[in-house]
């Protein structure tokens, strides 16, 4: 295995690892914004972009999102970390062109329309539901909040219940625009794989 780093003009870093005995490949594009990152005002916004990214770009549905991975056997998602936010895809070694095209194409160019804001509204506001129905999970908030109080790393990763209803199609667009640049995002691949040709894409 050989591990690459290149650093683009523009500030993206690419570090690949080649390993040419599997036929398959897993990139992971790390941006280095999450939930220590928001303001009161915008606590949860990282978490809740992270679901909006997958909605649609200027080139793709949110159907074609997920098909053009999915169709092909691959898989691909995303999570929210108070340090930073990852999107990833894992698919067979011919199919990487694609994979970085699309994840690539969530990264630069999401609509995040009102629409998709007011419906994923209800789907964050499930899932702080859910979790504060789960003992396992509320712990760890529980603890955080205790341990870091009052601060970004005290408070819950997806925001609260009053922070999200309050979230508005331009605060999250703004945030999204204000984090995701090319300095703050480090692009990871590893598999079979050929170090330039991911740079090139």
């Amino acid at each position: 295995m050989a591990l690459q780093r290149t650093t683009l003009d523009c500030g993206l870093r690419i570090i690949t690892d080649d390993d040419p005995t599997v036929r398959s490949v897993s990139v992971g594009y790390f941006i280095n914004v999450g939930s220590r990152d928001e303001a009161p005002a915008t606590a949860g916004a990282s978490h809740f972009l992270e679901h909006l990214l997958f909605k649609g770009t200027t080139q793709r549905t949110a159907l074609q999102i997920s098909a053009a991975v999915e169709s092909v056997g691959g898989e691909m998602n995303a999570f929210t970390s108070k340090e930073y936010t990852c999107f990833w895809a894992r698919v067979i070694d011919t199919d990487l062109p694609m994979a970085i095209d699309v994840v690539s194409d969530l990264i630069t160019s999401s609509l995040v329309t009102a629409v998709d804001v007011d419906a994923e509204r209800k789907v964050v506001l499930e899932e702080i539901a859910m979790r504060d129905d789960d003992p396992s999970d509320l712990v760890h908030e529980l603890f955080a909040e205790t341990f870091y109080g009052d601060t970004t790393l005290g408070r819950p990763i997806l925001g609260t219940t009053s922070s999200i209803k309050s979230l508005s199609r331009n605060s999250i667009f703004n945030y999204y625009k204000k984090r995701y640049l090319p300095q703050d995002i480090v692009v990871a691949v590893a598999g079979n794989l050929k170090h330039q040709r991911v740079v090139d894409r």
